[in-house]
């Protein structure tokens, strides 16, 4: 008898099997989930008791290969480092990883507003790859923020995170001026060929005008691997430009997005609105397309912003992402005016292209809540799994007692939540919005906001069947301490199907294999079956 149901169960499994294959491969071979599942947070940073720590900015890469979790994150108060955690049992618990930071470069994070101070990306073949900026600590008290020669760094690790070997992509020098903006370095390697690295960040001065400004997008290409890298090349144009955000396509094309740099009057009124740019190289980043605006963008600075760009990779289809106001004039008011509602409502904003930056579709919000004033939804992180699905999650206040108090020093205050969508269908429809975290954060508490606005895109990957994401988080602080700590979860899409341990195999099953895979392979399976029912010996 358990002779017998082991031959059935082989028997469903070759059917689901057959009939997975021609449905669209491994993955069909996962039972989507009614509501995708949430795991409890886990809080990351777990070995510094300093009651004064303050880690922020996570973002979060996975081992294809082992399936090890590795997230990256900023302590921005105490030691200024860029720090690294490993999970290898899906999340549940870390350990502190190798520092890909070199002496006398330790400090990756002071007076760098908004990160992200480090970021991360696994090539298939599991080496893991870092971009970052650094400087010398010796320059904080003898010069400005502006002035302090910060360098862009490259480092890869072959065992996910524990050990690093780091090359400098960028030298910063001293008294170049605005030199103090090289910062948000962002990093994407070429799956099909990983000796080509794009490494892309801002250089600028803080709080210089624009257009014509200091601030501008940077690119460097390295073709060995991220050991050796070329001369910069300018991404902006005359607008200026933040920091470029790149995704390569399995055909090797480099696909490049980044707001011009239009800033608001130092009375409030409104800029010109900052549209995002699109460029791409079909020649490993020798050459460029000319900018491409694809979003006209909002009024001023607060508003157009974290832009990020994925790839299908099934399809090589096209995903962006950042927050702002469905309204292209939404500003911020002048200082002592009241604000708007045009001002008052963020949004996650999303737009698609299925033809490789040629055309985009228009622009939709993911977030389901309804428009509220002084309702924000900042920082959106993307990602896509291996079997397309569009996973984005961002911090969000729909469920905040207060409101957020924007005034003179910056958005602080108010209570966020981590909510996250997916998409099954490459952009076209998203599910309901997904609550990950588990209670909400207190942003008067910590660095996120409170006029030092250490916060970047929520950290998030994707597996077929899971969602990983990462976050800032204030539970652990109080007013005193204010300490912030890195948050971990899991949102569980779909689980692979266990065949039924019925005696007999449905007739249907065995017409539908044979329509599906022809005569030859079903005359197997009924030889197969048909032993079973006429009891053969094992």
């Amino acid at each position: 008898m358990i002779a017998r149901c082991r031959r059935v169960r082989m028997a469903w499994m070759a059917v689901v099997t057959l009939v997975a294959t021609l449905a669209g491969g491994a993955g069909a071979q996962e039972a989507l989930l009614e509501e995708p599942v949430v795991t409890g947070a886990v809080q990351v940073t777990n070995s510094n008791a300093d009651p004064a720590r303050a880690h922020s900015t996570p973002q979060i890469a996975r081992n294809p290969l082992t399936g090890e979790l590795v997230i990256a994150e900023a302590e921005v108060r105490t030691k200024k480092t860029c720090d690294i955690h490993i999970s290898v049992d899906d999340g549940r618990s870390w350990f502190d990883g190798g520092s890909p930071m070199t002496k006398p470069f330790t400090d990756c994070s002071q007076q760098a507003t908004n990160g992200p101070y480090i970021t991360l990306q696994f090539t298939p073949d599991g080496t893991l790859f870092a971009s970052f900026f650094g400087s010398d600590p010796k320059y904080v008290t003898q010069l400005n923020r502006n002035d302090v020669p910060r360098h862009i760094f490259v480092a890869r690790s072959g065992d996910s995170g524990r050990t690093w070997s780091t090359s400098m992509a960028y030298e910063g020098k001293e008294g170049d001026p605005g030199i103090g903006g090289s910062r948000r370095a962002q990093l994407s390697v070429d799956n099909k060929n990983p000796l080509n690295v794009y490494v892309g960040w801002q250089k600028g001065g803080f709080s210089t005008p624009a257009p014509g400004g200091a601030r501008k997008s940077m690119l460097s290409v390295s073709h060995d691997g991220g050991r050796t890298f070329g001369p910069p090349l300018e991404m902006s144009d005359t607008r200026g430009g933040g920091q470029p955000r790149t995704a390569v396509d399995s055909k090797g094309v480099v696909h490049a997005i980044f707001a011009a740099d239009t800033f608001m009057t130092p009375t409030g009124d409104a800029a010109p609105p900052r549209p995002i740019l699109y460029r791409r190289s079909i020649d490993q980043g020798r050459t460029w397309s000319a900018a491409l605006e694809i979003d006209p963008g909002n009024v001023g600075f607060s508003f157009n912003r974290r832009q990020l760009i994925a790839i299908d990779p099934v399809t090589d289809a096209l995903f962006i992402t950042w927050h702002g106001n469905t309204n292209p004039k939404a500003r911020r008011p002048p200082v002592g005016e009241p604000s708007t509602p045009a001002f008052d409502d963020r949004e996650i904003l999303f737009r698609a292209s299925t033809d490789g930056g040629a055309t985009w579709g228009a622009s939709k919000a993911v977030n389901d809540d309804a428009p509220r004033p002084n309702i924000q939804h900042y920082d959106p992180g993307i990602s896509t799994a291996p079997n397309g699905r569009v996973d984005l999650a961002w911090y969000d206040f729909r469920n905040s007692p207060t409101p957020e108090n924007e005034g003179p020093g910056g958005n602080a205050g108010g209570m966020t939540d981590i909510y996250m969508t997916s998409s099954f269908d490459r952009g076209v429809t998203f599910i309901k919005n997904v609550r990950v975290s588990d209670r909400l954060a207190d942003r008067s508490i910590g660095v996120w906001s409170n006029n030092v606005h250490s916060q970047t895109s929520v950290g998030i990957i994707s597996s077929d069947t899971t969602t990983y994401v990462a976050w800032s988080d204030s539970r652990n602080g109080n007013a005193l301490t204010n300490v912030e700590d890195i948050y971990f979860a899991t949102v569980q899409h779909s689980l692979p199907v266990e065949p039924a341990d019925d005696e007999d195999v449905p007739g249907w099953v065995v017409v539908g294999a044979a329509a599906a895979v022809g005569m030859g392979v079903t005359v197997l399976l009924a030889l197969f079956v048909g032993r079973r029912r006429t009891g053969a010996a094992v």
